[in-house]
């Protein structure tokens, strides 16, 4: 029996206290002069192309040219941002990943019919970045990323086809999961017609994640007994 597991990051896998947001604001202030350029937007769920572009939006940037290019002031965003993440990376001491996490990640790499993929709205760098604190980019060969401005269902799926090709493996749907902190997550899982596993470490509690179709709730993932007997 194979499983493919889709894990969210912020909230989920770790918890960083705001340093993606942090350097967001950063990266647009050394870029264009203005201070919490991010501030109004509520991250939780949202694909870093789509918040950038929301950003942009929201300060009166234009994000497409007059002769319909992608303002390249976007593309210099990104630079400027993974230097301010990796300022921000390095001041981190000791572990940041949610309660439960390394053990159990321990405990399914061990195991040939568990397979750790990403589903997140981190562009790549981004996410490599953070899961390098604890060492755990090991545990996840490939999955999709918010480098590009589509729907979040749409990027789980991208991460099923991936993990497809990677793994040389016809994934059954109802061996699908879909694990996350908020909510987008859950609905993801509804809409593609895969498993969802909600986990409240993040912004919300274990009764708005039931209450959006959440198949199965955890406060957090310490309980590897517990999480293993949904398989």
């Amino acid at each position: 029996m194979n499983y493919l597991l889709i894990w969210d990051i912020d909230g989920t896998l770790i918890r960083t206290k705001g340093v993606g947001k942090r350097a967001m604001n950063a990266a647009f202030y050394k870029l264009f002069g203005i201070k919490d350029g991010f501030g109004p937007i509520n991250m939780a769920g949202m694909l870093d192309a789509v918040i950038v572009r929301k950003a942009f939006e929201i300060h009166n940037i234009p994000v497409v040219l007059p002769d319909g290019r992608e303002n390249a002031d976007i593309k210099r965003f990104y630079e400027l941002y993974i230097e301010a993440l990796s300022a921000e990376i390095s001041m981190i001491h000791g572990s940041v990943a949610c309660p439960g996490i390394l053990e159990l990640l321990k405990t399914l790499h061990r195991q040939d019919t568990f397979h750790n993929v990403l589903g997140t709205g981190n562009i790549e760098a981004g996410a490599r970045l953070k899961l390098s604190v604890d060492d755990m980019n090991r545990y996840f060969p490939t999955g999709s990323f918010g480098d590009r401005q589509i729907e979040r269902y749409q990027l789980i799926e991208e991460a099923i086809i991936n993990s497809e090709k990677y793994f040389k493996i016809n994934f059954q749907r109802d061996k699908i999961f879909v694990i996350g902190d908020t909510p987008k997550d859950v609905e993801c899982g509804n809409k593609l017609g895969i498993k969802s596993i909600g986990v409240a470490t993040g912004s919300y509690n274990k009764e708005q994640l039931s209450e959006h179709g959440a198949d199965y709730v955890f406060d957090n993932l310490s309980d590897i007994t517990g999480f293993l007997e949904i398989f």
